[in-house]
């Protein structure tokens, strides 16, 4: 299922761990999310990767994150390129 940019960031998601396990080798976090919409479009998807991404809070308050999935983590590359970028307040 395609899911729409609002459909991705209406959902309850917990930030990725950080290690790559989880398949997700890029994100970002907005304190907006219109900021969060608007950097969707910018995102460019090779095979066998997808977007991901949603809303969740931290003690500074709600936040919104998007980001890329990999199916296979070996293929992909090295786990120490996981790479995010914060929120600022």
């Amino acid at each position: 299922m395609n899911r729409t940019f609002t459909e991705l960031l209406d959902e309850a998601h917990a930030l990725p761990q950080g290690h790559g396990q989880d398949g997700v080798v890029q994100w970002h976090c907005f304190r907006h999310r219109e900021d969060a919409a608007g950097f969707i479009p910018s995102i460019r998807l090779t095979e066998d990767q997808a977007l991901v991404g949603g809303h969740t809070e931290d003690s500074l308050g709600p936040l919104w994150w998007v980001g890329v999935h990999v199916g296979n983590l070996g293929r992909w590359g090295n786990l120490q390129a996981v790479n995010k970028h914060g929120a600022g307040t």
